[in-house]
């Protein structure tokens, strides 16, 4: 990867901050910006949060340091919360935030109608992965975005050259299995949405891989959904080079000791990195400081442009720490350990055994002297023990006990004031005749205070001496002197108290100058802008119907659907397809697909496409377009702001609940159509699952694997099939397929132009019998009957069509 220009630009340092305490360990360890949420409306609700009252203060400490705040309104928006939404966002920006991260894209286009002086940035739950989208976005009014995870250092290039906007990464932290805003899986399984911040992550508990005869498969671990951690930080010369705006650190849900520990590394990394992005490379200390923060195994797979088993975690879903020996010897009450490192008594160690793993902490040590609190590398230590182990039994430590003391050295106490000081230059005027003058400079910005009038000395002379001691006296204040600059007349006499307060005023002045472009901000008390729907209500509800091949598609027509989509991808080759049937194009849709994918784009064709990107493109030819729910519309103003780009039809997000449904139908400028039946799809995921059955050979459209059929079990004896196309993208589909013909008559009463039957592993007769039961079905009602009295599938679920999602 070549530079894109001559000069380097130094990105921001972008650090999580789940409460108070982590957001001052993100500051005094060297963040550029910190992303943090409130209460309510953002992608981690379980994490500690903030109120109006602590984001003020929070502003004001980061500001004072040159540090910007960024709060977190990424999640999907349900059609009563909007106007709470806008108020929150209002009251955020006059406490001094100084951009909102957004997701949903009906917040986006109200946010530029009513509040156009704030500043958004696009989640990553946008799920931007290419340059159309990125254009999109810019075209919305976004400032910044931040990329999907599952972009590779090649493309991240290709996009800050391309882009408008700003362009923002992540390198550290959590890795979803799934595309970030595109998975179903919590809400589905138990109500807990990851669009709107409560996942659950079913995607780190145990899974067997099941084929279609039952056996299950051979894998190295059962927790066959959870990734490794990412670890950017050895590419950072090269994330430079690209010119990327901001590298942004997972992880709202983690200590504030484990914020300030990976923010410190990498702010010393990127400053080595800047300097000399072709020569940079990481120490081991630092690879130890990570690991020992907080690790699932490190992976770099998706910048590097891999996505195979080097990226997962099969073994365990949580922090597996650090190795620190093995269990040389046991006795009754204790074992022996032969130590690969240095141990504290006071560490949180796990041993490994073929019973499972158990975690104590170390404890009064003996390495052969006695009694000890700790042992260093290369010892055989004897430990008190909680549980029976074996000889030969893995040990690792998953709590370093002086790390974590010294990370809060750096957050707690007098430490969170004054450890990241701002430089000040101080200087001081003692005149006869004329007032003490201080005069405070810090970052360009002076403000001065004044004491009374200087006069020759009674008693005592001050010297130079007890001049700076005294104004000296910062500590507390969140400033450090770098330098003086003393005007003293000899034989002048000042009292003490009066250096102190000039100082203090000065100070407090120069605090109330460097706030000011905050200060001056006032709520604007926002008025939602009204959504009206000026479409008359369809006559009758259309039935269509998404297939995976022609034969399902071509059965479904002639029982009686109104028009099927036929899933492509950019593997398979573009084809004319019969009339009643258009191309549904992709979720995921890389720039290098954007080129095989717009083949099926034909004169007349009115595509279903599932990115912001293919939606810009599709519509730039002139041709009509339908967005499908993968782009989550929640609400009426999600609906408008994907019609402003051009779509003619938007497919709701399967999430809503039916009154909510109804919200939007009776706000969108264009017609809406709701899934109904089918099997959900939960996850798309970079990651083929099926590689959890051994490595393959990557040749994905020839893959015997793939041409199975396979099926995750989970705990509970519940199967949820996979899929993986010829791309290698894995789909994970609901356990239990969606049915909602017996609510028919309430799904119609939404007003809905629409039905949609999704098929995915249905034969042509079963999809065509279930598409003519619904087609049956809609006539009934529109003759005055009434819905059928029993599913046309067993089991079956309602979705989220009655009990909606937290």
């Amino acid at each position: 990867m070549t530079p894109v220009s001559s000069a380097i630009r130094r990105p921001e340092l972008l650090a999580p901050a789940g409460g108070p305490d982590a957001f001052v360990a993100a500051v005094n360890n060297g963040a550029d910006a910190i992303y943090l949420g409130l209460s309510d409306l953002n992608a981690r609700r379980g994490a500690a949060n903030f109120d109006l009252e602590s984001l003020a203060r929070s502003c004001r400490f980061a500001h004072l340091r040159g540090v910007r705040v960024y709060l977190t309104a990424n999640v999907l928006i349900m059609p009563e919360e909007m106007s709470w939404a806008l108020q929150m966002v209002d009251a955020a920006w006059a406490a001094g935030v100084d951009a909102v991260i957004v997701q949903d894209l009906g917040l986006l286009r109200v946010l530029q109608d009513v509040l156009p002086d704030v500043r958004v940035h696009a989640s990553t739950q946008i799920n931007a992965h290419d340059c159309a989208t990125i254009k999109a976005l810019a075209d919305l009014g976004v400032s910044r975005v931040t990329l999907a995870r599952e972009v590779a250092l090649e493309e991240i290039q290709g996009f800050v050259v391309g882009a408008p906007i700003e362009v923002e990464a992540f390198v550290h932290g959590a890795i979803c299995v799934s595309y970030s805003g595109q998975c179903l899986m919590s809400s589905t399984i138990g109500g807990r949405s990851a669009n709107r911040g409560l996942c659950a992550q079913p995607c780190r508990l145990q899974y067997s891989l099941v084929d279609e005869a039952g056996e299950p498969a051979t894998t190295s671990g059962r927790h066959l959904l959870s990734p490794k951690d990412s670890a950017a930080v050895a590419h950072l010369g090269t994330l430079v080079r690209s010119g990327v705006s901001a590298l942004k650190i997972e992880g709202r849900m983690k200590a504030p000791e484990y914020v300030a520990v990976v923010v410190g590394v990498y702010r010393a990394a990127l400053d080595r990195a800047v300097e000399d992005p072709e020569g940079f490379g990481v120490t081991p200390a630092e690879w130890s400081l990570l690991e020992e923060a907080f690790n699932r195994g490190f992976t770099d797979a998706y910048l590097l442009g891999t996505s195979g088993n080097e990226l997962m975690s099969y073994m365990r879903p949580n922090n597996r720490g650090v190795p620190l020996g093995r269990v040389a010897a046991t006795g009754p009450g204790w074992a022996e350990v032969t130590l690969d490192r240095a141990l504290e008594s006071e560490d949180v160690i796990e041993f490994w055994t073929s019973r499972g793993r158990s975690a104590q902490r170390a404890g009064e040590m003996d390495a052969g002297s006695g009694p000890s609190t700790s042992a260093p590398s290369g010892a055989r230590v004897r430990l008190t023990m909680e549980s029976t182990v074996s000889e030969g039994d893995r040990v690792f430590r998953v709590v370093n006990a002086a790390l974590l003391d010294a990370a809060r050295r750096t957050f707690l106490g007098g430490a969170a004031t004054d450890h990241r000081a701002t430089p000040v230059v101080l200087s001081v005027r003692l005149q006869v005749g004329l007032p003490l003058h201080v005069e405070a400079t810090a970052g360009g910005v002076v403000a001065t205070a004044e004491g009374p009038v200087v006069e020759p000395a009674r008693t005592k002379t001050v010297t130079l001496d007890e001049v700076i001691e005294h104004v000296g006296r910062v500590g507390g204040s969140g400033y450090s002197v770098e330098r003086w600059d003393v005007d003293l007349e000899h034989g002048v006499g000042v009292s003490f108290s009066a250096l102190h307060r000039a100082r203090r005023d000065a100070l407090d002045a120069l605090d109330v100058a460097r706030l000011a472009q905050w200060s001056r901000r006032e709520r604007v008390d926002p008025v939602l802008p009204a959504v009206t729907r000026s479409l008359k209500r369809a006559s009758s509800v259309d039935i269509v119907v998404s297939a995976g091949d022609l034969d399902v598609a071509s059965a479904c027509l002639a029982a009686g659907a109104s028009r099927v989509l036929l899933r492509v991808t950019a593997a398979d080759d573009a084809i004319d397809l019969p009339a009643g049937i258009e191309p549904l194009l992709p979720r995921i849709a890389h720039d290098a697909e954007s080129e095989r994918l717009a083949r099926w784009l034909r004169p007349g064709s009115c595509p279903v496409v599932g990115t912001l990107g293919e939606l810009a493109a599709t519509t730039a030819t002139g041709l009509k377009a339908e967005a499908d729910w993968p782009l989550n519309v929640m609400n009426p103003w999600s609906a408008s702001a994907l019609a402003d780009l051009g779509a003619s039809f938007v497919w709701a997000s399967p999430e809503l609940t039916g009154s909510r449904l109804r919200s939007v139908v009776e706000g969108s400028p264009v017609p809406v159509g709701t899934l109904t039946y089918g099997r959900l799809e939960l996850m798309v995921t970079e990651h083929c699952v099926l590689q959890a059955a051994g490595e393959c050979s990557q040749h994905c459209v020839t893959c015997s694997r793939r041409a199975g059929r396979w099926t995750l079990i989970d705990q509970k004896e519940y199967g949820f099939p996979v899929v993986t196309d010829a791309t290698g993208r894995s789909h994970v589909y609901n356990s239990v397929k969606l049915d909602l013909s017996r609510a028919l008559d309430e799904v119609v009463a939404t007003g809905i132009a629409a039905v949609r039957l999704e098929m995915t592993l249905e034969s042509p007769d079963e999809a065509a019998r279930i598409t003519a039961g619904f087609a049956s079905a809609l006539a009934s009602l529109q003759a005055g009957g009434v819905p059928p009295e029993t599913a046309f599938v067993t089991p079956a679920t309602s979705g989220h069509f009655f009990r909606g999602v937290r």
